[in-house]
């Protein structure tokens, strides 16, 4: 194993001054400071097993009111005991894996994908297979591969606002994966942490969960981008089949989580209007922070910056049009106090070093112009030039 990327980038941009795209952290203004103090003091004063061991899997009723909200809000038929509260979507990526995978079975990713989701899949000595999927509009490249034989274990994607890319799988998309699923008879392990920071008036919302198209699903949902990512909350639902064998594994890991903090995101969820509101702020305020960087890129770089506005999520991701290894730049990059996380580490193999991801999530709009522009000097000093 090596270290990730993006901490190895997060801890060398620790330095005072510098200004961080590095990190894909939600912004600490939309933190609910005040409501988790008086959640977890009163709970403290008056649930008597507020700090007490509790279910493996999590808090029933916590596990009951997202059954509910998914039901409601993405048409996805399930039970509770079909999910499983985990720390974080890091844990069920894990548990998933320990659940289906043997050395040498195959998982197909995106090209690019989620830095994470690949180093854990490389822990347990997978057979990595790139494949082209928010990119490829009628999935033509996975058919033909499936046709040809390739038989994965399970194909792991972010179906809205992915990480790296800001890419959303299409209508067209989703119901041709959930047919090939059930036709060759693998699973989809979809990962959905940014599907409700959604901020244009396209179809985000109308799109489909994946869950609701197959049975062959499971799907990674987190607290941490809406409420706290402090609470370390994930949790995974599965197809009956395999919930009992990631209960069991999640039991051998670590016997659970801190209910104490299930019960405070209990509390949090179910006031009226709550989540929704928050919701709405977070869309308001990272639909300003996504315009500020989009904004500054094309004032400092022109066409020398290829990339999409994304409609939602954290993330920028951009390609160098003369090619330049975004690797190599980084060293110029921080000497301008400006970090950003090279695309490379996003390839399961033969990665496009021309590439980089950009986070606009954890700085402010100013900033975010700012860190263009320092960006900017890097890469023109780079080439021999001024910075302009």
């Amino acid at each position: 194993m090596r270290s990730s990327a993006i901490g190895s980038v997060l801890r060398l941009a620790e330095a005072p001054g510098i200004i961080p795209l590095a990190a894909g952290s939600p912004a600490r203004e939309l933190f609910p400071n005040a409501d988790v103090q008086e959640v977890t003091g009163r709970l403290l004063r008056d649930d008597p097993d507020a700090l007490q061991y509790g279910d493996t899997a999590g808090l029933a009723e916590l596990r009951e009111w997202i059954v509910s909200r998914n039901a409601t809000r993405l048409g996805i038929s399930g039970r509770p005991e079909h999910v499983t509260l985990t720390h974080g979507s890091q844990q069920a990526l894990d548990l998933i894996c320990k659940t289906l995978i043997d050395p040498g079975d195959v998982i197909v990713v995106d090209r690019p994908s989620y830095i994470g989701a690949l180093q854990v899949f490389r822990l347990f000595e997978a057979d990595l297979v790139p494949v082209p999927l928010a990119d490829d509009a009628q999935l033509d490249e996975l058919s033909a591969a499936l046709q040809g034989g390739l038989r994965p274990r399970f194909l792991y994607v972010v179906s809205n606002f992915a990480n790296p890319t800001g890419a959303t799988l299409s209508l067209v998309q989703r119901q041709r994966l959930a047919e090939l699923a059930d036709r060759y008879g693998f699973f989809i392990v979809e990962d959905d942490p940014y599907g409700e920071l959604r901020y244009d008036a396209r179809d985000g919302d109308t799109l489909p969960a994946l869950a609701s198209l197959s049975d062959r699903v499971l799907r990674l949902e987190s607290f941490s981008k809406v409420l706290f990512p402090a609470a370390r909350l994930g949790h995974v639902t599965a197809p009956a089949e395999l919930a009992p064998v990631i209960g069991m594994f999640k039991q051998a890991s670590d016997l659970g989580n801190s209910g104490f903090l299930e019960r405070a995101v209990l509390e949090l969820v179910t006031r009226p209007g709550f989540v929704d509101e928050r919701i709405k702020a977070a869309r308001m305020l990272y639909a300003q922070r996504r315009d500020a960087l989009v904004a500054g890129v094309r004032r400092y770089f022109g066409d020398a910056l290829d990339f999409e506005v994304p409609g939602g999520g954290f993330f920028v991701w951009a390609r160098f049009a003369d090619a330049t290894n975004a690797d190599d730049l980084l060293t110029g990059a921080l000497t301008q106090r400006v970090s950003y996380v090279p695309g490379t580490d996003f390839y399961a193999a033969d990665p496009d070093r021309g590439t980089l991801r950009l986070s606009f999530s954890g700085v402010g709009p100013d900033e975010l112009t700012e860190a263009a522009h320092r960006l900017h000097q890097a890469w023109a000093e780079a080439q021999g030039g001024a910075a302009g």
